[in-house]
């Protein structure tokens, strides 16, 4: 028989409490802005079971759910994007624009300035929700989880689950998992961000920049923190709470963030400015918050790197990629010309961009409102290239380049960087879950953040795992979820131990395999503190990495098909595969600028989704004219890859090489088939064409080559339609390359095939 557990009614009265914030801050002098009075009372605020959605049955995991719904004029279009919410109407106001140094602490609204979409009293509306925890309060308050959506069609609803099993990386990893544990739950919808009838929150999206997003965001948790704690009152029903008069308090001190992709970003974003002060237009003036955790998942950290990279990262601890921003581009943060010209403008990911963009601006379905800016950079990546002999790049590169690097990129701000060094209380504790093997968000992004923060801080307080998830890519549900029984089945309720209700914290009974998300939950446990009751469990501290497990090499690695492969852990990553295979590639290949080849297609990721169901990319027969291609002998033993592997390629280049490029492609060859488990790009710089070698990593990947199979290497100019290829003509003669690849097993070495001995038929 299921246990009842009959709500707490003073959480249920937080409603109410929203209520008496939102009339007090409408009627205060100079307030601004306030919680809506809509967010409130029995038509918002519903009792919801995060057991199994269904309250009508004895409620067993109880939380309530605070939700306005959408601002709406129905039946016309909006308020949303750049149609103004006038009054506020059902959303929670902040300023349009915010005043000071735009950034630092959460500064007051600017007297003057305004953006397309503010309404009244130059304010933008967000559409937000909050979730609230039905157990009393531990210590000092509730803990408050900030959970910021995706892009480009994301929403608060990206977020919300009736249960706490949600499917796929939504398992223990949503609003009704977190507040039926112990935490209020913010979600609501970015700047900009709007539904298929254009009603959503206001503004132009800026991309996570910390001058509106992150300010956002603060603002967001002032108010939800300034109604919470508002006064004291009855539950919604009207009836006299019978324990006794209470407060729902939230802790100013236990704000955690977390979100993936586009919330990955603001993750990362907002862990550099960790403390912040309330103003009086948030209703709880002088009041300070501050982070005690945050979980960023597969996000960036150089937004400008990871959308055109030049293929100048790297992931060594000594090797830190340049703290003015003149390896991904040619511009400082401040706008000026790098010192002698800096890198060339990298290589645009192009099918990847123009998904994204399209998705952004469509007329059905969720989608953004970009800002003319954005358009501008769209058509100069999607004309001429190199963009730096495109009339059309040039307030890009001289603006919104700089721009990306200086308010949209955590490895960029300086400030927090110096803060960390010197006051231990912004040392904010991180798990992050960086992506091995996806196109847009490569493991570089996570890494070059990590190292920076453990070169400036030994021992910082970060957590790393690293896996085959996200963007393009299989992102498996049993790589996220934690799995039980003979069967390998994502562990349900009845799984734990305890009877009904189940004790969820603790491990199942015949748990087989832990998921990410178990270990994510565990470490913002720990910081955050949900209940008294959790008892926290120490983080390691530790960098863990799986095996990419395709369908064609599962079985070699021993799991099924839709599990994720063998998993390493080590105190570091270069830890991880310490030794070093060498793949010597003799013989000449030619390459040119434009070339039909069907293993580029193959590789795109916008296609594999769509035609391969994002199972990995694989062909069975040899490249195209002017693909450069090296194939090894037999492998004489195993070689478990984990990173990201170094080549070194020598040759000439003759043509227009303003615009030239060496990408790589990196295959598997075993049983007539190659499958692709890395690949790299490089835009070169004229000192690097008129030497004749350059050297770079690929993105990295964590892989096992099984005795006897092959090693493969494409070295292309033409990767499109994943990378924007130069439109000017040039050819390149490749002399030679050698690849050296971190492996777990001892330094080895092996040849590629000479010119004379031919590649294997059909792989």
């Amino acid at each position: 028989m299921r246990q009842t557990t009959p709500i707490a009614k003073t959480r249920v009265a937080l409603c109410a409490a929203i209520a008496a914030c939102a009339l007090a801050a409408a009627t205060a002098p100079g307030a601004g802005a306030a919680v809506p009075a809509s967010l409130h009372g029995p038509a918002a605020c519903k009792e919801r079971d995060a057991a199994d959605g269904e309250t009508a049955t004895d409620v067993e995991r109880p939380f309530v759910l605070c939700d306005d719904g959408v601002p709406s004029l129905a039946p016309l279009p909006g308020p949303g994007g750049i149609i103004p919410n006038l009054n506020g109407a059902k959303a929670v106001r902040v300023p349009a624009v915010y005043g000071g140094d735009g950034h630092t602490g959460l500064p007051r609204k600017h007297p003057t300035a305004t953006v397309p979409g503010a309404g009244g009293a130059r304010n933008i509306a967000i559409d937000a929700d909050v979730s609230i925890p039905a157990a009393p309060p531990p210590p000092g308050g509730y803990p408050l989880l900030v959970m910021m959506h995706g892009c480009c069609g994301g929403s608060k609803r990206s977020s919300e689950q009736p249960t706490l099993d949600g499917s796929g990386e939504s398992w223990h990893y949503n609003n009704a998992w977190f507040a039926s544990r112990g935490y209020v739950v913010l979600t609501y919808t970015a700047r900009g961000f709007v539904d298929n009838m254009n009603r959503g929150s206001t503004g132009q999206t800026q991309l996570d920049s910390r001058r509106f997003e992150i300010n956002d965001y603060q603002s967001l948790s002032c108010q939800i923190l300034a109604a919470a704690a508002s006064e004291r009152f009855d539950d919604v029903s009207g009836r006299p709470d019978t324990r006794g008069v209470a407060e729902v308090e939230i802790d100013p001190d236990r704000v955690v963030v977390t979100g993936g992709s586009y919330g990955g970003g603001f993750s990362w974003l907002a862990i550099t400015d960790p403390k912040w002060t309330c103003n009086a237009a948030t209703g709880s003036s002088g009041t300070e918050m501050s982070l005690a955790a945050a979980a960023p998942k597969y996000g960036w950290t150089d937004l400008a790197y990871t959308l055109v990279p030049t293929g100048l990262h790297s992931g060594l601890p000594g090797d830190l990629p340049s703290f003015d921003g003149c390896d991904t581009g040619p511009r400082t943060l401040s706008g000026a010309p790098c010192p002698g010209g800096g890198t060339p403008v990298g290589i645009a990911k192009m099918s990847i961009i123009a998904g994204l963009f399209a998705s952004g601006n469509l007329v059905i379905g969720g989608h953004t409102t970009f800002p003319p800016s954005f358009f501008e950079a769209v058509a100069c990546l999607e004309s001429v290239s190199p963009p730096e002999a495109n009339p059309l790049c040039a307030g890009t590169i001289s603006t919104l380049l700089p721009e990306f690097l200086r308010d949209r990129s955590a490895y960029y701000q300086h400030d927090f960087f110096a803060n960390i060094a010197s006051d231990p209380s912004y040392r904010v504790p991180i798990f992050n879950a960086g992506a091995l093997t996806d196109p847009l968000f490569p493991a570089y992004e996570n890494r070059r953040m990590a190292n920076r923060l453990l070169a400036t801080v030994p021992g910082y307080p970060i957590e790393q795992f690293y896996g085959d998830y996200q963007h393009f890519v299989q992102n498996k549900t049993k790589g996220w979820a934690d799995l039980c029984g003979a069967d390998r089945h994502v562990c349900r309720q009845d799984d734990y131990p305890g009877g009904s209700p189940s004790d969820l914290n603790a491990d199942p009974p015949e748990l087989v395999r832990t998921g990410i998300t178990t270990r994510l939950n565990r470490f913002l446990d720990n910081y955050a503190r949900p209940s008294s009751g959790y008892p926290p469990r120490t983080p390691d501290f530790d960098v863990t990495a799986e095996l990419q497990a395709c369908p064609e090499n599962a079985s070699d690695l021993g799991v099924a098909a839709d599990e994720p492969g063998p998993r390493f852990s080590a105190s570091s990553f270069e830890a991880l595969a310490p030794n070093t295979l060498t793949v010597t590639m003799a013989g000449t290949r030619s390459t040119l600028s434009k070339v039909v080849d069907g293993h580029a297609l193959v590789a795109d990721p916008v296609l594999n989704e769509q035609l391969n169901g994002k199972r990995c990319p694989v062909h069975r027969d040899t490249a195209g004219i002017g693909v450069a291609s090296y194939t090894s002998k037999p492998l004489p033993a195993a070689a478990t890859m984990i990173g990201a592997g170094r080549l070194t390629i020598d040759f000439s280049a003759t043509g227009l090489t303003q615009g030239f490029q060496l990408n790589a492609r990196l295959y598997d060859v075993f049983r007539g088939r190659a499958v692709m488990t890395d690949r790299g790009h490089r835009r070169l710089t004229a000192a690097e064409i008129a030497a004749g070698r350059v050297t770079y990593e690929l993105n990295g990947n964590g892989w096992r080559f099984e005795p006897g199979h092959r090693i493969r290497l494409e070295i292309t100019q033409d990767d499109e339609p994943y990378l924007k290829a130069t439109t000017l003509a040039s050819a390149a003669t490749v002399t030679g390359a050698t690849l050296e690849l971190p492996v777990r097993e001892g330094d080895s070495s092996i040849r590629a095939a000479a010119d004379s001995e031919p590649e294997p038929a059909g792989g």
